[in-house]
């Protein structure tokens, strides 16, 4: 990549200036190096309230002590927390429920081999109280360890896919 001849310029101004004009900003902007620090107080005299400011020069190994304003005590942290568990549902199947496809089928169908094909089924994860419903359908195959198999798109209204296989109570 050749560069022009006013391109080049252009750089060697460019860096000309940048060089010439930082350390003359850096030294105008109000910042100078020393360790002091000016502070301006104010004080009420208790004797006529009236307000009398006094200011002085205070350098960081003289800096004032921390105040402490009054409050509520911190709460102590002692590696505890409190853990929520699933209420249990007394109606419907108690099931362990994971996800398919269904081989590009409808994104409302189910299979739960215990309940009538063909019928609405309301789906209500034990975990988080999520619901949704799907259709009943037959599917031959069911996973190792789960007793009730859910579109993908159904189970992901009631969980993450992550989170497969969930504890799940069915009920029509």
């Amino acid at each position: 990549m050749l560069l022009t001849t006013f391109q080049r310029r252009r750089i060697v101004v460019l860096t000309v200036v940048t060089i010439i004009l930082v350390p003359i900003l850096r030294s105008c902007n109000g910042n100078d190096s020393s360790d002091e620090l000016a502070i301006t107080t104010t004080t009420i005299d208790p004797a006529n309230n009236t307000i009398a400011p006094s200011s002085g020069v205070v350098s960081d190994e003289e800096s004032p002590a921390p105040i402490i304003l009054g409050g509520p005590a911190p709460i102590v942290q002692d590696g505890s927390a409190q853990i929520a568990y699933p209420a249990t549902e007394t109606s419907g199947l108690q099931l362990i429920a994971t996800f398919s496809n269904f081989d590009n089928a409808p994104d409302v169908v189910c299979f739960v081999p215990q309940a009538p094909f063909g019928i609405s089924l309301t789906i209500k994860n034990i975990n988080n109280a999520r619901t949704t419903k799907c259709t009943n359908v037959y599917r031959e195959i069911m996973p190792a360890g789960a007793t009730a198999l859910l579109h993908t798109k159904v189970f992901e209204r009631i969980s993450n896919l992550v989170d497969a296989p969930i504890p799940v109570n069915v009920s029509w």
